[in-house]
């Protein structure tokens, strides 16, 4: 019984959020697997030339405003070896999610760019902005309302008119906004060393662009700060420790992550690169969430499931919900110089 009423609460809460839209990001649980999420200044911080990034996240399956999110990514860098110690990256970035039967769906697309400076031998600082456009929207034909309870019969009425559309002023709302941030980034210069890691701070939505399903009540979307970091770093030949920790903070919401793993190398030649990864992470006052991994040449995949800890978890059953992740990198084959012997000359 208390399930039930707890569920009855959630669905509630969930239509009259209709009033004020969504009011945080999506997020993922693998830090680091979804940059352009993360921090615009990411775009083209890796090594290779383009990068092409898939994530799928399914949460809290047991109760009714279940969420489904999908993300997908590709960037790339424009080097140039006459300034090999700076270059320019773009990347385009596609993110939609939906819950419930309304079908609350925010579907959004953006292109970010950014300009990396080589500081020192192995350091690397990258400015980056990004420019979003958001449609936001929602279907009220399987919702049932106090409206359509027939009096007489003492039943529901599907045939009965809700009339709910005196209620909204409109099912869709789309926004446009910009987003900038900084990475720093440290690459070993010895390849056998492996360690490697990134720390950086976005600030996303910073001009808070007005949203609202009302005509009459005017709703910005709220700045959100991006602090992350996360890393690689070598313990022996074929072990390296893997760090990650973020803190989102947008409107009353935040969130703290941190978490740690290992890596371990089955085989460390450069043409037939194979690791395994396991991670454990923890969501502040949320969920755990353990992590698989495997790293393949340029591909690099992961799966985790968080473990709700909180009180939402009488709902849940302490299954939070699966989530997906899917890498690769393409690295173009350099073309060969040829030079004429200055001795034939």
């Amino acid at each position: 019984m208390k399930k039930k009423l707890l569920n009855l609460l959630l669905s509630t809460l969930l239509l009259l959020s209709f009033s004020k839209g969504f009011t945080q990001d999506i997020h993922f649980s693998q830090i680091g697997y979804s940059p352009l999420n993360l921090n615009p200044a990411l775009t083209g911080v890796f090594e290779g030339d383009m990068r092409l990034t898939g994530n799928y996240r399914s949460q809290w399956n047991t109760v009714p405003v279940s969420y489904e999110t999908f993300s997908a990514a590709y960037d790339m860098s424009f080097l140039n070896e006459k300034y090999d110690s700076r270059f320019f990256s773009a990347g385009l970035l596609i993110n939609h999610d939906f819950a419930g039967d309304s079908r609350l769906t925010m579907t959004n697309i953006a292109l970010s760019g950014s300009y990396t400076h080589r500081v020192a031998t192995e350091h690397y600082l990258t400015g980056g902005v990004m420019g979003t456009f958001t449609n936001q929207n929602f279907d009220t034909g399987d919702l049932r309302f106090d409206r359509q309870y027939n009096q007489e019969t003492r039943a529901f009425d599907p045939t009965l008119n809700a009339a709910e559309s005196d209620f909204f002023g409109n099912n869709s709302t789309n926004i446009g906004d910009v987003s900038a941030g900084v990475n720093w980034h440290y690459r070993a210069a010895e390849r056998s060393r492996r360690t490697s890691f990134d720390v950086g701070i976005a600030a996303m939505h910073f001009n808070q662009p007005e949203k609202s399903f009302l005509d009459d009540e005017a709703e910005t979307l709220p700045l959100r700060w991006s602090i992350y970091g996360f890393g690689n770093f070598y313990l022996a030949e074929k072990i390296d420790l893997l760090l990650h920790g973020t803190y989102q903070d947008q409107g009353p919401h935040q969130q703290l992550m941190y978490g740690a793993g290992l890596q371990v190398h089955l085989d460390t030649d450069f043409d037939e690169e194979l690791a395994l990864q396991v991670a454990l992470n923890r969501r502040s006052e949320d969920a755990l969430s353990l992590m698989l991994g495997l790293r393949y040449r340029m591909w690099k995949g992961a799966f985790s499931y968080d473990l709700n800890t909180s009180e939402f978890n009488n709902a849940t059953n302490n299954r939070a919900g699966p989530e997906f992740s899917l890498i690769y990198i393409i690295t173009r084959v350099k073309p060969m110089v040829t030079k004429i012997c200055p001795v034939y000359l």
